[in-house]
């Protein structure tokens, strides 16, 4: 079960990059999009609760919400970050900020909740950042030149890594005073009410289009669940083998999907990396 979770996490954030890039394709107003999605989100995240029967809006405490609030922050604000990286530094090198934030989850999870980090593990991870940077590269040229733009690389690998980190903690921390959609409800409502005051202060909202309201409802649901999945695959693995694997997977799944779906070639790097993934889920889930 906890492999399958795996996957349909994996699944879920594969197709919302080819939803954004479509989007990204047809000249959408990706903020829109971004704004329409978390509306879907909430409303299906709410939906959960209340098909479990749980209350839609339970007594929480204080801290909670503060909790909720400053990830929601994070949450959308590293959607801006990435765009403008993307400008700055090149689409290679801000992807590998981002992917290679894994790092701050799994040191959290080995180092501050005291998971075990066995020999066949650590070469399981090391392979899994030698995997992802043979994928990022062999797709786009790492560069960087732009030394000015280092701080913004690395407040997405800070954004980043603090987002999925935020698991982790809710997972140990407070999975006894709320659900995964409960968790996810109040994260994507304070990111939807950031979102529709930056859409209204720059004007976009008023614009807005039938096909962005599409596209924006067509990636809040996988938005929403690739995040429960991946919570609920913390009761079958150790949450550092859990962000290990589905990073590594969401970027080989994204060059398969390029190559099969948008046509792109894939490099002999990329074959490298992908023989490379299998490799390290073996050893992360297997030993």
């Amino acid at each position: 079960m906890g492999i399958l979770l795996i996957l349909m996490s994996v699944s879920c954030s594969v197709l919302l990059a080819n939803l954004l890039k479509y989007g990204e394709a047809n000249r959408l107003a990706i903020l829109n999009v971004l704004t329409i999605n978390y509306v879907v989100a909430f409303g299906s995240a709410l939906l959960l609760n209340f098909r479990s029967g749980l209350p839609l809006l339970p007594d929480f405490p204080l801290w909670f919400w503060l909790f909720c609030a400053f990830i929601g922050f994070i949450f959308i604000a590293n959607f801006f970050l990435f765009s403008r990286s993307v400008h700055q530094n090149g689409l290679g090198v801000s992807i590998a900020a981002m992917r290679m934030s894994l790092l701050v989850p799994v040191l959290l999870s080995v180092g501050f909740y005291g998971e075990d980090l066995t020999p066949a593990k650590a070469a399981g991870i090391l392979l899994v950042f030698a995997a992802l940077y043979l994928l990022i590269s062999g797709r786009v040229k790492l560069s960087f030149t732009q030394i000015g733009s280092a701080g913004l690389l690395l407040l997405i690998f800070l954004f980043s890594g603090t987002a999925d980190a935020s698991l982790k903690i809710f997972e140990e921390e407070m999975s006894a005073v709320a659900s995964e959609a409960h968790l996810m409800s109040a994260i994507f409502f304070f990111s939807l009410m950031i979102g529709i005051g930056v859409s209204l202060q720059k004007g976009d909202l008023q614009r807005l289009s039938r096909r962005e309201v599409m596209l924006g409802a067509g990636v809040g649901i996988p938005n929403l669940f690739s995040s429960v999945f991946l919570i609920q695959a913390f009761a079958y693995f150790d949450a550092s083998v859990v962000y290990a694997v589905v990073n590594m997977l969401v970027v080989a799944g994204g060059a398969l999907a390029g190559y099969f779906y948008w046509k792109d070639d894939i490099s002999r790097k990329e074959l490298t990396g992908i023989a490379l993934a299998i490799v390290a889920i073996l050893l992360l889930v297997v030993f």
